[in-house]
């Protein structure tokens, strides 16, 4: 059984070079996609700060990201209960 390649890719986010090793399969386009979102972010969140500090802006972000997380999260949790309860409703008929 051989192992999967590990693959790298340079990225560019909020002006510094990264490079990425991907030990999954996420496709490379997908990489790129994510590093743009989040330069995208740190850019918007950086335009509304008052600081030039790119830690405290990376950082920022991470919390602005987290927080968007967290909401996606309780969302699925609360349909989930909705379908579940929906489900058991039928399956009681």
């Amino acid at each position: 059984m051989s192992k999967a390649k590990i693959k790298t890719i340079d990225v560019e986010i909020y002006d510094q070079k990264y490079t990425i090793v991907l030990k999954t399969p996420l496709d490379e386009a997908e990489v790129r996609e994510l590093a743009e979102d989040v330069d995208t972010r740190m850019r918007e969140i950086a335009a509304g700060a008052n600081t030039a500090d790119s830690l405290k802006v990376a950082i920022l972000t991470a919390l602005h990201l987290a927080q968007d997380y967290r909401e996606l999260k309780l969302k699925c949790e609360q349909k989930t209960d909705e379908w579940s309860r929906a489900l058991d409703q039928v399956l009681k008929k």
